[in-house]
């Protein structure tokens, strides 16, 4: 076992170094924040403890005596190594949160209401999301992780499919119940429709080809509320504002909970998927590799 040693008050070994560093009270008085009042205090109870000068005074000017030359370098050393270890203790406590670069409508409707199975399972590690329909630089923002809507092509990044995606049609039961039911894909011709920007950039060109794979023509998909945004999109369709075309992904908690259903067994497949993505040096932290294992693990569990 080893041995230990009773030391000095840790205020009077610190007003010490400091004074000793500078040769100078006033200066170790404003690194340490006080009055050199109160460092003159320190050193002096430290000097009738150790029962040894420390210092020798010839007028404002102080010097070190041989005991402080001798002392002044171990000190210095351990409240360097101190020091180092207190920085060390909060960047690790820094690192225990992730952040995450998502959409606002996967982090709204797939990624969030599932959050609460990882905080379950691991509360010392927060989860940080930042939402943007901008693609986010791992490097500039700080980001950990990202989901990502696309090819899964993303040059020096890791990118592992987590979801399949689809597109299908959905709105309130209410509205496909209505006046004008929703029995066929031609009773859409009845309907406003609700559009999410298009994955082509073509106005109305994402229902055009959900139309054609459900052979219908001769319905105007030039009209109708365009959104920027999908989870706006569909809380228009879940107040019955129009017919949506959406990603299933999005939809499926909604339709889960009935807030909204599929009048029509069509789903046409995407190109574009949604990938887990991060730089390779990242998933060596093994808190995000165990995020990025958790959301595999929960994609799983929804395509069951």
């Amino acid at each position: 076992m080893p041995m230990t040693h009773s030391l000095p008050p840790l205020n009077g070994l610190r007003a010490f170094e400091a004074a000793a560093r500078h040769l100078s009270f006033q200066k170790a008085a404003e690194e340490l924040f006080v009055t050199p009042g109160a460092i003159s205090q320190q050193i002096k109870k430290l000097e009738e403890i150790l029962q040894v000068s420390l210092f020798s005074r010839k007028g404002r000017a102080v010097a070190l005596t041989e005991t402080g030359n001798l002392l002044l370098p171990g000190l210095s050393d351990g409240f360097d190594r101190l020091n180092r270890a207190v920085q060390g203790a909060i960047r690790h406590r820094e690192l225990r949160h992730i952040t995450v670069s998502v959409t606002p409508s996967f982090a709204g409707k797939w990624l969030v209401p599932r959050l609460e199975n990882w905080t379950n399972d691991h509360p010392e590690i927060d989860i940080r999301i930042s939402a943007s329909l901008q693609i986010a630089d791992f490097g500039l923002e700080g980001v950990d992780i990202a989901v990502r809507f696309g090819s899964g092509e993303y040059e020096g990044l890791d990118s592992t499919l987590l979801l399949p995606e689809s597109f299908t049609v959905v709105c309130s039961p209410n509205l496909a119940g209505g006046a004008h039911r929703l029995e066929s894909p031609v009773d859409l011709s009845e309907h406003n429709l609700l559009h999410v920007g298009s994955s082509t950039g073509i106005p109305g060109d994402d229902w055009r080809q959900w139309l054609k794979a459900a052979g219908v023509e001769n319905i105007d998909v030039s009209h109708g509320l365009t959104f920027n945004d999908t989870a706006i999109a569909i809380l228009a369709a879940i107040s019955g504002q129009g017919v949506l075309l959406a990603r299933r992904v999005l939809v499926e908690e909604d339709i889960a909970a009935g807030r909204l259903i599929t009048p029509f067994a069509i789903d046409l497949p995407l190109d574009f998927a949604w990938y887990v993505v991060a730089p390779p040096a990242n998933l060596e932290r093994p808190e995000i590799a165990a995020f990025r294992e958790w959301l595999l693990a929960e994609a799983r569990q929804s395509d069951t």
